[in-house]
């Protein structure tokens, strides 16, 4: 794509999750049904660069403090 760098990997942070909606929860007892489909989203944050120092922490920037979304190395294996 152009004005991607060649060896750098994009992914869209806002492409889903999998949890919020697709399980079945319950309140004040009566049981709201969850969406099996919100259950198929991907999300970016597990592959995060984690801080061996912070016990699982991801990095964070110094400026902001939000996670370091540019530190993390990946491989890419053809499937």
């Amino acid at each position: 794509m152009e004005g991607i760098r060649p060896g750098v990997v994009a992914v869209s942070k806002g492409y889903g999750h999998w949890a919020f909606g697709s399980s079945d929860v319950v309140v004040d007892g009566v049981v709201i049904k969850g969406d099996s489909s919100r259950a198929t989203g991907i999300h970016i944050n597990p592959i995060f660069r984690l801080d061996d120092n912070l016990r699982g922490t991801p990095l964070s920037e110094p400026i902001g403090g939000s996670a370091s979304f540019y530190d993390t190395w990946v491989t890419l294996q053809k499937v």
